[in-house]
């Protein structure tokens, strides 16, 4: 989920962004955490699609996310 802005523009709170009827989602940790902390049953499937979604197109992001660690450590420790 993002965090809504005014003027009905919508500010990224990190993580990945999928556009989806006419939304702008964060699937990160903490926007799916909030979506099931409300308890909105259409909402959590609604986002559960999107990420299923995500995953699908792209794979688990976990990987490059540790690729990400081994480049930034091999060049701060040059």
């Amino acid at each position: 989920m993002a965090k809504e802005t005014g003027g009905g523009q919508q500010q990224p709170q990190g993580g990945t962004q999928r556009q989806e009827g006419g939304g702008l989602h964060t699937l990160y940790a903490t926007p799916i955490h909030r979506c099931i902390a409300q308890g909105d049953l259409q909402a959590m499937k609604s986002l559960l699609a999107e990420a299923e979604a995500y995953l699908k197109e792209y794979g688990d992001i976990s990987a490059a996310v540790e690729s990400l660690r081994v480049e930034i450590a091999k060049r701060e420790y040059k």
